[in-house]
């Protein structure tokens, strides 16, 4: 009977536990006392993109803020991200892979909550308070909130009690009429690119005002014009005072980064909260976003008594692009650009880049960490003291923005898992840095963050965090403080796939063609597309076309169809690509279930293999299509035995690296079918409740058969499954994820004795009552006894 509980504790998590935390266990790393934490993201901005780094192309952006912070800490310059915002975020705020998550794409409208970050997830915020931490996110979000029943209040039920910024995927498009001003709509800026004089209108307090702005008496280097905008205000070029009055609607407009809805937060709420009177409603903010990310971001700190976690996540350098504010960024020329997302020029990148930049030196100078230069905006000393500072890019480069040398592809970037679209610079300073000044050329992923501020803040992850949620984090503090750590690890990993769709059809994705590339699993208006340069062939288009392979058809043009799901695994040398594509070729079957609802091909898996050390004829080891050395392989011939003889271990190891991780995940996928909405890998009376807080309430994690409706039928699954436990007391009674059920163990749950207070970390609640008590020692001894002290785990077959 031992060997049976054991063997099925194995088989079931296993793989899981071994592939997360096992390692971290086994690495013991002394944590400085409670720093604060500033973590900054920039969106878009993959290690192309940075001089610092080596790259920035012919003219890269001038980062000095972000120099300076590099050279007084340590550059990771072997990073790898998810390809999209949403799974990357996802995975720095939990540690877990986006295939543990459900967050495998960027969250879109049609999406279902099982897309979304979870409100039962163990985030950052919520380990950190274990330590005395408060946190809070400024700026972008993009972790769910259109279908999700706490709505736009998301970030309160997911940790966080201040939350303060933009919800969604990237900010409003540019408004080409300029506010109402320009009816033809050609204003690509948003604004008039002229020098003229004009009335510009503002509202302030319900009440309209107008003042005229001439050449002399705008903002300093600025047209008339874009004084204004970068005023909040509405300009009528050649106009005086009193004509061509902007109506109240106008100022509503959205506008880019200028005039953007915005979300304040300030207090968290339950997981199974209900927004049902719109208690965190967005406002139309008409201020420059970065500078009121950054202000917003100082405001709060200077707030803060105790240790604190700030993330900072700025929109820059997202599409739609439109310059930065003269205020942040001189502009001395003013010269028109074209805001082109397709094209976008070199210096208008640079120019948002430069924007972020600076916003992060007077961020760092605004909480007491730096001096500021005469200039206002470059930092002249850092003096960081008992904070720790980290900068990280979400995903690499957004196509057209891609710094295109030494290799780097824009048509392999962002949304891909090319090397192009995941290498992202990462970059810590502060208190925890030994030796500064340094570059770190080992294997890390953005979800090894997640251990890394525990760490810092004092608090162990493995513990913290129950064992029903998997962990693919791994330390990387030893890096930090000692300069001689080996590798920690040897693989790394990374995702993106289409999400789960809601069934409407009149909700689905339509294909968007960008440059020689289609994608029909992420688009969802012409207004999205568009924003990311591309031709769009759904409703509204002057041709309506349902998938990409019949655009490739119509057009005749040969296409580069973008995957439904795509991994790769790579170690120090080589990576591996796998591809899940649609096969135009082969119609799918009438009446057969498809890869997204809409489907109308099946799909078919491709497979890459690239050696990506670096070359004098590649710098970079970027993963170029013309050195795929899977390429020349025979049709139906094995993959290894077509490979030369010296990569086929190399080759076999990435491809048992890569069914472990996708089998790790199919016991936690296999229990969300049976009703395990929490996700504590059981079917139990907290189900039923989480299921009641929702039922009629629309979508949610308890609409268990994706229908987009949490009603009658989710409930039958759940009342048929309960009872069950989908891990076992043996994985579930091991709480430091050691791999032994133990006295270590024991002294972990009885330090959980009483209530739960916070069901997400109550661990030790193993019986799921809702609180720690006698019950759950009695199984935890049970569970040591039946599974052993020395069960260590095991990777499944």
């Amino acid at each position: 009977m031992a060997g049976r509980l054991q063997s099925r504790w194995r088989s079931l998590v296993g793989g899981a536990l071994f592939l997360g935390l096992s390692a971290a266990s086994a690495t013991s790393v002394a944590a400085p006392s409670k720093p604060n934490i500033l973590f900054v993201i920039l969106d878009d901005a993959g290690i192309d993109q940075l001089s610092i780094f080596g790259n920035g192309g012919l003219t890269p952006a001038k980062t000095p803020n972000i120099d300076l912070i590099a050279r007084s800490g340590v550059k990771f310059t072997n990073v790898w991200a998810m390809p999209e915002c949403s799974p990357s975020r996802s995975a720095m705020f939990t540690g877990r892979y986006p295939i543990r998550t459900g967050v495998e794409a960027a969250i879109m409208e049609n999406h279902l909550p099982q897309s979304y970050m979870s409100a039962f997830e163990a985030t950052l915020p919520r380990v950190l308070e274990k330590a005395g931490y408060s946190s809070a996110l400024i700026g972008k979000y993009h972790l769910g909130n259109e279908k999700d029943p706490a709505g736009d209040c998301a970030p309160s039920t997911r940790g966080w009690r201040t939350f303060e910024g933009a919800m969604t995927a990237g900010l409003p498009s540019v408004d080409l009429t300029a506010g109402g001003q320009d009816p033809d709509g050609t204003q690509a800026c948003g604004y008039f690119q002229t020098s003229a004089s004009g009335a510009c209108y503002t509202m302030k307090r319900g009440a309209l005002d107008c003042l005229e702005i001439t050449p002399d008496n705008a903002g300093p280097r600025a047209s008339p014009s874009r004084t204004c905008l970068q005023r909040g205000g509405i300009f009528s070029p050649n106009k005086e005072c009193g004509d061509q009055q902007p109506k109240q609607a106008d100022f509503d407009t959205l506008n880019g980064y200028y005039v953007w809805p915005k979300t304040t937060i300030t207090r968290e709420r339950d997981p199974l909260y209900v927004d049902t009177e719109n208690q965190c409603p967005a406002v139309v903010d008409r201020s420059y976003v970065t500078s009121v990310q950054r202000a917003d971001g100082v405001s709060w700190w200077a707030d803060q008594a105790g240790p604190r976690m700030l993330t900072l996540s700025f929109n820059a350098m997202h599409t739609p692009f439109q310059k930065a504010s003269t205020r942040v960024v001189p502009d001395p020329l003013d010269r028109a650009s074209t805001c082109s997302n397709s094209l976008p020029p070199r210096q208008l990148i640079n120019n948002i880049l430069e924007g972020a930049d600076a916003e992060i030196g007077r961020a760092i100078a605004g909480m007491g960490l730096g001096t500021l230069a005469r200039d206002g905006r470059t930092l002249e000393s850092l003096e960081l003291n008992d904070t720790v500072v980290v900068i990280i890019g979400d995903n690499g480069s957004q196509g057209p923005a891609v710094r295109a040398a030494a290799g780097f592809e824009p048509g392999r970037a962002k949304t891909t898992v090319y090397q192009t679209g995941v290498w992202v610079p990462l970059i810590v300073a502060g208190s925890v840095v030994a030796a500064p000044n340094r570059s770190v050329d080992a294997l890390v992923n953005a979800a090894d963050l997640f251990q890394f501020f525990g760490d810092i803040a004092g608090v162990k992850v493995a513990e913290i965090v129950p064992p029903s949620r998997p962990l693919d984090s791994k330390p990387m503090l030893p890096y930090l403080t000692n300069p001689s750590t080996a590798p920690i690890r040897t693989t790394n990993f990374t995702q993106n796939g289409s999400a789960t769709f809601t069934p409407d059809p009149e909700e689905r994705s339509w294909p968007c063609q960008i440059a020689s590339q289609c994608n029909d699993t992420l688009f969802d208006s012409a207004e999205f597309c568009a924003d990311n340069g591309g031709v769009w062939y759904g409703p509204g288009a002057e041709k309506q076309i349902t998938s990409c392979c019949a655009v490739q058809t119509e057009t005749g043009q040969q296409l580069t169809i973008a995957p439904v799901h795509q991994k790769a695994v790579r170690n120090k040398r080589f990576k591996l690509v796998e591809a899940d594509r649609f096969d135009c070729s082969t119609p799918l079957p009438q009446g057969a279930k498809g890869s997204v609802p809409w489907a109308e091909f099946e799909t078919r898996v491709e497979k890459e293999f690239y050696n990506i050390e670096p070359t004098e004829t590649n710098p970079n080891g970027i993963d170029s299509a013309d050195l795929n050395l899977l390429a020349e392989c025979p049709e139906g011939q094995g993959n290894k035995s077509c490979l030369p003889k010296d990569v086929r271990a190399d080759y076999s190891e990435l491809s048992d690296e890569l069914k472990a991780i996708k089998a790790s995940a199919k016991p936690q996928d296999e229990c969300r079918k049976k009703g395990d909405g929490n996700l504590d890998m059981r079917i139990d009376a907290a189900d039923v409740r989480g299921w009641k807080a929702f039922s009629g309430k629309g979508p949610s994690v308890y609409d268990i058969n994706l229908d987009g409706a949490t009603d009658d039928e989710d409930e039958t699954v759940i009342e048929a499954n309960l009872g069950v436990d989908c891990m076992g007391a043996c994985a579930r009674s091991d709480l430091d994820r050691n791999g032994k059920v133990n006295s270590r163990d024991l002294g972990l749950l009885e330090a959980q004795r009483g209530e739960c207070k916070d069901p997400v970390l109550c661990g030790g609640d193993l019986n799921g009552d809702g609180r720690v008590g006698d019950a759950d020692v009695k199984i935890l001894q049970s569970a040591r006894r039946t599974c052993g002290s020395e069960a260590a785990l095991v990777r499944p077959d």
